[in-house]
């Protein structure tokens, strides 16, 4: 895992671009809160996700890493926080190819260890589709269980920081 930046723009267009990929996320916005389509179109689109990060982790309130193969360094996903704060949201995306790896499990394992290491940081929450059995399994291996509670019709999965399973922390840049 490496921090995302703008030299992840082809991968980021691969992932954003397909429709298996966007179809249990929530809407996508800019820096500057304008809707950005998806599945992207361009990839001027999805280069437009990847400043939303790097401007929102420059300002501390958001981080995404990209995920790369160790072989290689292939762009296969991104990974990270859509909030940071007492209760940061952790939010992830596959390509495909690469779906049933294990990939995501590693990295979200590195990526809640980061986040242990934040200061402030008591919880984590993450909301998913409740037809997305894969991303509940991902939940459930690191920690998060169902609260009972819903946003936009995804079901939120939390767990304090402490209860977690953590691997070493990636480091952030």
């Amino acid at each position: 895992m490496t921090p995302l930046s703008q030299a992840h723009s082809a991968g980021m267009f691969e992932l954003w671009s397909r429709q298996e990929v966007c179809r249990y996320s929530g809407p996508a916005y800019d820096y500057e809160q304008r809707p950005i389509p998806l599945p992207a179109r361009t990839p001027a689109d999805s280069d437009r996700i990847i400043d939303f990060f790097v401007r929102s982790a420059a300002d501390g309130a958001r981080f995404r890493w990209a995920l790369l193969t160790r072989a290689g360094g292939r762009f296969v996903g991104a990974a990270g926080f859509n909030t940071l704060r007492r209760c940061s949201e952790y939010a992830y995306h596959l390509h495909p190819r690469w779906w049933g790896e294990g990939l995501m499990t590693e990295a979200s394992l590195s990526a809640m260890g980061w986040l242990a290491d934040r200061p402030g940081c008591t919880q984590v929450e993450a909301f998913i589709e409740p037809a997305n059995l894969a991303s509940i399994r991902l939940a459930a291996r690191l920690g998060l269980s169902p609260t009972g509670e819903t946003e936009d019709g995804a079901a939120r999965y939390a767990a304090a920081v402490g209860e977690l399973r953590l691997a070493p922390s990636p480091g952030a840049g």
